[in-house]
């Protein structure tokens, strides 16, 4: 008798718990038009454009802050060269010349490469909802300024 009323028991209070359970879910359509909002700002924003030719001139990327309510911002790796709102300082040495991949500066790699690549993160956020993007530029050196040693 113990036994069935313990059955019976852990029966109702595992019933209680799913009759508790929350239902809300988000309806997929939403989320799915959202996602592919997302997926349109980033694609029609002209941002993967920007990343096809070597940047040679400094001043502004133009980047797009807002498309079609998705608002857009930017994380630059490198501030010093492209910063965060999209400005380009071009940069008075060589990439490789002086660094390994870290950054470190290493002599054996003088002179492989004059410009610099700078990976720029992009976020885009509309209802709640966030994408996130990455866009590669290459910088070239103030015109003038070459890699001289170059071996290769």
């Amino acid at each position: 008798m113990k036994k069935i009323l313990f059955l019976l028991t852990i029966l109702l209070v595992a019933f209680a718990l799913v009759g508790c359970k929350n239902d809300e879910t988000e309806d997929p359509d939403v989320v799915d038009t959202t996602f592919r909002l997302l997926m349109e700002a980033e694609d029609l924003s002209g941002m993967a454009n920007k990343t096809s030719a070597v940047i040679r001139e400094a001043g502004s990327l133009g980047l797009p802050t807002s498309y079609q309510g998705v608002q857009i911002s930017y994380q630059s790796r490198n501030v010093n060269i492209i910063d965060n709102t999209g400005n380009v300082t071009l940069p008075t040495e060589c990439w490789i010349e002086s660094r390994d991949q870290q950054g470190v500066s290493k002599s054996q790699f003088n002179n492989l490469n004059d410009n610099w690549p700078v990976v720029v993160d992009v976020i885009l956020t509309y209802q709640g909802q966030t994408r996130t993007a990455k866009l590669l530029f290459v910088v070239a050196p103030q015109e003038g300024f070459t890699c001289n040693k170059y071996l290769g």
